[in-house]
């Protein structure tokens, strides 16, 4: 409210605007009497703090939005905030899709397919022209920046932009360049050499940099994934370990494109050629043949298995299956050990009850215990498995807002606090008083209040003043079931 006229004031609540992820507050409790609660006096210093206020108040209406990561009309109309623009959740998407054409098909595109104008080259070009509308979108994204308190979103433009400039820019220019038509030109011009095609084809493997948009992304849906951390890590190395497999096989394929047929060199190949002399389709002619073949010879090397019924025959196939060998070592001892690590800790709820029944069968066989309590407490701790479970996130709703608390709690008693009668009714009245939200409130300060708890066979159990929510078993109060 404008404070231009005197007005009474009371205490009001505070609500953290939806715009921003979290707000950190401090909060300070005044030491000043309840009577100093009432009208502003008329001082003229108090008079031109408040005009001073109101002046300043589209000013702080603006530093909110600001803080929060949004554009205000002072600033760009064009600037997207990443967590809550719905066109780049989609745009993610596209782009996602692409960089997986990009990550099958370049390899393929470079060491086996010779380039020609048909339909498989128009597909490549609307990718690229997807990678130009993200290098162009990237202008008016905006990006986190640190800060004293955590991290912030920046909403000016310029900043953004020289932000690009210096980091991602580059990488993405360089990566849409069309190597392909610059490919297709030489083969047009009879005075152009061999060679200048050769290093063009290779020039064509920068389009692989375009792997690095993919961190990006991905930070992008993070928060819209409900997959845990540990799968997606698992999923993360099986993709790697399968996008390298594909990379070092169209590797071992550019071979043949470094050291052709009539350059008088011996090459892999000719051994398949000598077999497969009585077969119309011979696997140099043949693409997908080809590729199979160069799979077979990574994947056997990657797992170290090695059969030897492939390998290099001039200089150049030994030097590339030396990078091979070195890269297929590295690679498979680090997924094969990140890989134990994620299956070994992908249940870890599941991993800590077992050491308990562990601990307890070991502490039961130390303690010389009689068999019938053994089964009693192997039974409770066999029931009671999920309270447990349940009982050990307690510190992740510790780490949330009160608010949050309240909701998460509300939401996961809701069912044990409608069988309750009267908070029954008092949850129904919420919905149609107008003092709902006090009524609310206080339902969602009892659940908070709940507490589980797990009673054995035969266990006496009860205080005073105190509510008790059957959730499983049967319980006998008063020879009653």
């Amino acid at each position: 409210h404008s404070l231009e006229e005197p007005r009474d004031l009371e205490p009001r609540h505070l609500t953290a605007s939806p715009l921003s992820p979290i707000a950190s507050v401090v909060s300070v409790t005044s030491s000043a009497s309840a009577g100093a609660v009432g009208k502003v006096p008329s001082n003229p210093s108090l008079a031109s703090l408040a005009v001073e206020v109101s002046k300043r108040k589209n000013s702080v209406n603006r530093s909110a939005l600001t803080f929060a990561g949004f554009s205000t009309p002072y600033h760009s109309r064009f600037v997207i905030n990443p967590e809550r623009s719905r066109f780049l959740q989609r745009w993610n998407v596209i782009s996602m899709m692409a960089l997986v054409f990009v990550v099958v098909v370049t390899p393929v595109q470079v060491a086996i397919i010779t380039p020609s104008f048909d339909m498989f080259f128009a597909v490549c070009a609307v990718i690229d022209f997807i990678f130009l509308v993200d290098l162009v979108l990237q202008f008016f994204i905006m990006v986190p920046k640190r800060m004293a308190v955590g991290h912030q979103m920046e909403h000016r433009q310029s900043v953004i932009v020289v932000n690009y400039l210096k980091t991602w820019f580059a990488i993405d220019f360089i990566s849409i360049i069309p190597f392909d038509l610059l490919q297709l030109v030489p083969q047009a011009e009879q005075g152009k050499t061999m060679k200048a095609v050769k290093v063009i084809r290779l020039l064509r493997l920068l389009k692989l940099a375009r792997v690095f948009r993919a961190s990006r992304v991905i930070h992008r849906i993070e928060t819209s994934a409900s997959i845990s951390y540990g799968r997606i890590d698992l999923l993360k190395f099986f993709v790697i370990l399968v996008v390298i497999t594909h990379w070092l096989a169209n590797l071992w394929a550019l071979t043949l494109q470094l050291v052709e047929e009539g350059d008088g060199v011996p090459r892999w190949i000719d051994a398949f050629t000598e077999q497969e002399q009585s077969i119309r389709a011979k696997t140099k002619d043949s693409p997908w043949k080809l590729y199979l073949t160069c799979l077979y010879f990574t994947t056997y090397t990657i797992t170290s298995v090695g059969y030897g019924d492939i390998g290099p025959v001039n200089i150049v196939e030994r030097v590339i299956c030396t990078v091979i060998i070195i890269i297929s070592g590295i690679s498979w001892a680090i997924v094969l050990g990140q890989v134990c690590g994620i299956v070994a800790n992908l249940n870890s709820s599941e991993q800590a009850f077992r050491r308990t029944m562990d601990e307890l069968n070991h502490m039961m066989q130390d303690r010389v215990m009689p068999e019938g309590l053994r089964q009693r407490l192997r039974s409770f701790f066999l029931s009671n498995k999920a309270a447990q479970r349940r009982a050990g996130q307690n510190h992740i709703l510790a780490s949330m807002s009160p608010g949050l608390q309240g909701e998460v709690v509300m939401e996961i008693n809701r069912k044990w606090i409608a069988s309750v009668s009267f908070l029954n009714q008092i949850m129904v009245e919420a919905q149609s008083s107008d003092l709902g939200s006090l009524f609310t409130a206080f339902v969602v300060d009892v659940s908070q209040q709940l507490r589980p708890a797990v009673h054995a066979q035969s266990e006496a159990f009860g205080v005073p003043q105190e509510l008790y929510i059957m959730i499983r078993g049967l319980v006998e109060q008063n020879e009653r079931l």
